[in-house]
């Protein structure tokens, strides 16, 4: 076999190989394109507002524990709107939580807050001083998926320390990023 018999063969196998791979490569991207990424950025963002509401008798030495309780659309609702429903989400994480101390409300010295009804989910956000008294915001990347497929993600408990007694509420606004497939 010559030198230009050889290169001739390798450069047809070197073709094969390359419209295998693109091939392979297209279908891979084709199965992504049905996908899509719903967060705060989306026209019908995927957040959702709870509020923990206490009366003054509930504070044990400064600390108080409650579940919270939705104050806008839940994850249901948002996600019809969308056009998906719980079923079609592939991916679900909590990139931030935004807790908030009303002025009427004791100030919060520290909180931590858990996705579910106790603190054995997920901890989705803890703040161990409020600078400003008032609010502060929680970067997480918390994945969620099975809470939100399962339908576990619509409570969460928290325990907040406070600077005095009294009845009060604090509110939190948690922040998902679901990445669903239907599209």
């Amino acid at each position: 076999m010559t030198v230009t018999e050889r290169t001739l063969r390798r450069g047809s196998l070197l073709i094969v190989l390359l419209a295998a791979s693109v091939a392979w490569t297209s279908c891979d991207l084709a199965s992504a394109s049905n996908t899509a990424i719903l967060n705060a950025n989306s026209p019908i963002a995927p957040t959702v507002q709870h509020r923990f509401e206490y009366k003054g008798e509930d504070v044990v030495d400064g600390e108080v524990a409650v579940e919270s309780k939705i104050q806008s659309d839940d994850l249901d609702a948002i996600l019809s709107r969308n056009g998906f429903s719980r079923s079609d989400v592939v991916d679900a994480r909590i990139d931030s939580v935004k807790i908030i101390n009303p002025e009427s409300a004791p100030s919060l010295r520290d909180a931590d807050v858990f996705l579910g009804t106790d603190a054995e989910g997920p901890r989705v956000a803890q703040v161990t001083s409020f600078p400003d008294g008032a609010s502060f915001v929680v970067d997480t990347s918390t994945p969620v998926l099975e809470a939100v497929r399962n339908d576990e993600a619509r409570t969460l408990y928290g325990r907040f320390g406070l600077e005095s007694a009294g009845d009060g509420a604090v509110q939190a606004t948690v922040y998902y990023r679901l990445e669903v497939e239907g599209v």
